[in-house]
């Protein structure tokens, strides 16, 4: 049994496809896998609001694109409630009165259950590595409070060398195996693409696991072939 956590430069850099290309190589590679996404965030939040999400349900309308992405990527039959904790409406729940919501207790138990049932657990963290869970806690303690290995995905823009570096350092710093990194291409235009990625490689000091290129709708297409390194985690337990 392995759980290993997915984070990423920043908000917006690919996370969930790349978790959905690991997934979809572990299964190619004959491993059971699901995904899981503690805390899934609304995407857009165009203006301030004070309004609270129904503290009846924890899980929202039940309809985040993220974790739907996770849900369509396993071959496991997992529901929506199997792979989440809290969906909110809101962007960043954490930093407001919502925050007081979302307990670390749920979120171990939650783990814990998909830990027992399964053979993998791939955890996607939502935006970057030091972002917040709650007011005290970040993403990158609590993955620290359990081991978990870490998989970094670099959305390769301008800046992503200095975000990448900072990440992998934070990660070392708090003790934990960085498995590799993903590349995601979301510029198409970007200039120097090549450059950068040659300029991750010699300075992360952990392999490439694949490069996913820029796609139309990534979210339904087969994505596993990208990943190039897969062995790094499925020799994980």
């Amino acid at each position: 049994m392995s759980v290993f956590f997915v984070t990423g430069t920043d908000t917006g850099v690919g996370k969930t496809i790349a978790s959905r290309a690991i997934m979809q190589a572990m299964q190619d590679a004959g491993k059971q896998i699901v995904g899981y996404k503690p805390i899934a965030t609304g995407q857009d939040e165009p203006v301030y609001t004070d309004i609270l999400d129904d503290a009846s349900s924890d899980y929202g309308k039940e309809d985040n694109r993220d974790v739907l992405i996770l849900m369509d990527s396993t071959k496991e039959n997992v529901n929506y409630r199997d792979v989440n904790s809290y969906t909110f409406s809101h962007s960043v729940p954490m930093i407001t009165i919502e925050s007081e919501r979302i307990q670390q207790a749920k979120l171990d138990q939650d783990l814990a259950r998909l830990a027992q049932s399964y053979e993998n657990v791939l955890v996607e963290g939502s935006f970057g590595w030091l972002s917040l869970i709650n007011r005290e806690l970040t993403f990158g303690d609590w993955a620290a409070s359990h081991q978990m290995p870490v998989v970094l995905v670099v959305g390769i823009k301008e800046g992503c060398v200095n975000h990448a570096l900072l990440t992998v350092q934070s990660i070392e710093k708090m003790g934990l195996k960085l498995v590799g990194w993903i590349a995601n291409r979301i510029n198409p235009g970007l200039s120097h693409y090549a450059e950068i990625l040659a300029s991750l490689e010699r300075k992360i000091d952990a392999p490439l696991l694949g490069k996913i290129p820029y796609i139309h709708r990534p979210e339904k297409q087969e994505l596993g072939h990208f990943i190039t390194e897969i062995e790094r985690l499925t020799s994980l337990d």
